[in-house]
């Protein structure tokens, strides 16, 4: 009887050992679990398998991965790559920070209250029934403008960059926005789209944003909400620098 145990003993030390490895072996190993990049970077990434890896991009807006795991990164912002085989998943973490911080984009909303514009931004330089205007925004933004519709619900807002720094603008917009329209040739119109209208797995766009005017010494850029591209496009063309005139000249 103790023969039969012992023997029954070992045999069992076997194949949970050898399952062990077996399950150890076909996991998936990364040498790392995050990586920084900028816009244009690539990466590849390290990891060990038994079985064959795949590699799956959760946004295709920030970043993509090849077959064999190349990352390419596209635009600001966080991302992740899945890694999977037939016994494993990991997510690979991939950050894009822009190299060019030209200006801070406000962190608001379209459709937010006035009130909230009020609360986060203080006491307004100057204002309208439907605009509002703050004055020292940054060093290189003088001026920047909100605008309300008529439930004072905020439905764009408008940079007014220094333009002296315009050489760095369309670098600093390409890094966190698509260019979905270019017709500098005639109407001198550039649209940016804060995601990828027709692609699985990306961001879908809910802002453009578009440069092109200049008054007086300050290029306009202005952010609207995103429906269609030729909506967006017909709105950006619509942009009156005569309230500038109004608000400025009080």
């Amino acid at each position: 009887m103790k023969k039969i145990f012992f023997i029954l003993t070992i045999v069992l030390s076997l194949v949970f050992a050898g399952c062990s490895k077996e399950e150890e072996h076909d996991s998936i190993l990364l040498n790392r679990s995050e990586i920084t990049l900028h816009p244009g970077d690539t990466y590849q990434i390290e990891a060990t398998s038994n079985l064959g890896i795949s590699y799956y991009a959760t946004n295709k807006f920030h970043a993509s991965v090849t077959r064999s795991g190349l990352v390419t990164a596209w635009f600001a912002g966080e991302t992740k790559i899945r890694l999977f085989n037939d016994d494993d998943t990991k997510d690979f973490k991939v950050i894009i920070k822009p190299e060019i911080n030209l200006y801070s984009e406000p962190a608001v909303k379209f459709g937010d209250n006035k009130s909230s514009i009020r609360t986060k931004f203080g006491s307004p330089y100057r204002e309208t029934s439907s605009e509002i205007l703050y004055a020292n925004y940054s060093n290189t933004v003088p001026y920047i403008m909100f605008q309300f519709d008529g439930n004072n619900k905020l439905n764009g807002y408008i940079v007014m960059l220094n333009s002296i720094y315009v050489g760095e603008l369309s670098s600093f917009l390409l890094e966190r926005y698509f260019l979905e329209y270019n017709n500098d040739n005639q109407d001198g119109l550039w649209m940016f789209i804060n995601g990828l209208q027709n692609a699985n797995n990306a961001t879908k766009p809910t802002i453009a944003t578009g440069i092109g005017l200049l008054y007086k010494s300050y290029h306009i850029i202005r952010y609207i909400p995103f429906t269609d591209t030729n909506t967006a496009i017909a709105e950006l063309k619509k942009t009156d620098t005569s309230i500038f005139d109004e608000l400025l000249n009080k």
